[in-house]
C-alpha cells in the first residue's frame, strides 16, 4: 500500500476520481476494535466475505482510537472504526477518510473503575491519583471532560496513555488507582477491587454522547464504491443479526472475546446497535440532503479538544458534514 501523508488538506478529504478503478480489489483490510459490537457477529459469521466473494479478507484488531489513527496514517487499513474524538482529530488532521455507518453508540460498556479501597468518592479525590485512559479514545474525552466540568485540572493527577490491555495488567500490579476504559478489560479490573465510579451512558445523559462510526479510505473509496456498498451492507447484516438473535449473538461475543457467556449477555446490554434505517435519521447520521446529529457531535467534540490544546483548531462544519457520507448507507438498504 501507498503511505499516507498527514496534512492533506481536509476540504479534500473526498477528492479524486474512479476513472481508472477496477472492478474488484484483490484484497480487504478491516481494522477493528476489540470492542462488543456487532463487528464481532459480522466477523465471526463472515458476512464481509459473503457480500465480497473471491476477495481475500483480512482483520486485523486494533488497541483504540489512537492506535486505529495510525494505521489510518500509515494507510495499513482500508475500513476501520473511530470514536466521535478520534475521528474529530482525524478530520481536523486532514486524514483522508470518509464516515459510512454508526458502528456502537456506548453505554456501560465503557466506564470509569476506581479501587475501592483509594477513597475515590467524587472527581475531587482523583487529585494526586494515578489514572489510566487509552490517549484520543472516547474514555480519554470523556475524562477530560468530566473533569473540566469540576473544575478540577488533570495536571492535579497523573494520567496514564495505556492501551485497554495494558490498563488491566497495570491494575493486576497495583499502579494505578482508576481509570477509563473499557469491556472486556474492564471487567478485569472490577472483578479485581473495582468499583464502577462513573459510566459513558451517564455522560451522554450529561449532553456527552460517544459512538463509533466506520470509516473507509478515500483511495479505497474512489477506487471501490461499489466496494464500499457492499462493506456497509455487510456491516447492516451483523447488526441485524445482533438485534434479532440475542442469544446466539452472546455466544458468538463470548468465543471472539473469550468471555462466559453471563459476562457477554451483560456486556451486550452496555452498548447499543442502530438499525441501519435508523442510521440516517436526524439524531444519528442523516442524509445526503441533510447530514444529521452526528456533525453536532464533532462539532462540540473539536471544541472541547482545542480547548485542551488537544487540536491547534477546529474545521468547519462543512467539513465535518463532507467526512460523513450517508450514501453509501442509503445504497445498502435500498438494494
Amino acid at each position: 500500500m501507498k503511505k499516507t501523508v498527514l496534512g492533506f488538506a481536509a476540504a479534500a478529504m473526498i477528492a479524486g476520481t474512479a476513472t481508472q478503478a477496477q472492478e474488484t480489489p484483490e484484497e480487504v483490510t478491516v481494522g477493528y476494535l476489540n470492542l462488543v459490537n456487532a463487528q464481532l457477529v459480522t466477523k465471526s459469521l463472515g458476512l464481509v466475505q459473503k457480500h465480497m466473494p473471491g476477495v481475500k479478507i483480512n482483520y486485523i484488531k486494533v488497541g483504540g482510537g489512537g492506535d486505529m489513527l495510525r494505521a489510518i496514517a500509515a494507510d495499513q487499513i482500508d475500513f476501520g472504526g473511530l470514536g466521535n474524538p478520534p475521528a474529530a482529530i482525524g478530520v481536523a488532521r486532514g486524514l483522508p477518510i470518509q464516515g459510512t455507518m454508526v458502528l456502537n453508540m456506548l453505554d456501560f460498556v465503557e466506564a470509569m473503575v476506581v479501587r475501592t479501597d483509594a477513597g475515590i468518592k467524587s472527581f475531587a479525590d482523583l487529585e494526586g491519583k494515578t489514572l489510566a485512559a487509552p490517549f484520543g479514545s472516547t474514555t480519554h474525552y470523556l475524562l477530560l471532560q468530566a473533569l473540566a466540568d469540576e473544575g478540577i485540572d488533570p495536571a492535579s493527577m497523573k494520567i496514564l496513555d495505556l492501551r485497554p490491555n495494558d490498563i488491566a495488567l497495570a491494575w493486576s500490579r497495583g499502579d494505578i488507582d482508576a481509570a477509563w476504559f473499557w469491556e472486556p478489560n474492564l471487567d478485569k479490573a472490577v472483578k479485581d477491587g473495582g468499583n464502577i465510579f462513573m459510566t459513558s451512558g451517564i455522560m451522554e445523559k450529561r449532553g456527552y454522547p460517544t459512538w463509533d462510526v466506520g470509516v473507509v479510505m478515500n483511495r479505497f473509496a474512489d477506487a471501490y464504491p461499489d466496494y464500499v456498498e457492499k462493506f456497509v451492507a455487510a456491516e447492516c447484516e451483523g447488526i441485524d443479526y445482533w438485534i434479532s438473535n440475542p442469544a446466539e449473538t452472546a455466544a458468538i461475543i463470548a468465543t471472539e472475546l473469550e468471555l462466559t457467556l453471563e459476562d457477554a449477555t451483560r456486556m451486550m446490554r452496555g452498548t447499543e446497535m442502530v438499525p441501519c434505517d435508523t442510521q440516517l435519521t436526524s439524531k444519528y447520521i442523516g442524509t445526503s440532503e441533510a447530514r444529521g446529529g452526528f456533525v453536532d457531535t464533532l462539532e462540540v467534540t473539536t471544541a472541547f479538544l482545542v480547548s485542551q490544546d488537544r487540536l491547534p483548531e477546529a474545521p468547519s462544519r462543512e467539513i465535518f458534514e463532507t467526512f460523513l457520507q450517508p450514501k453509501y448507507l442509503e445504497a445498502a438498504i435500498s438494494e
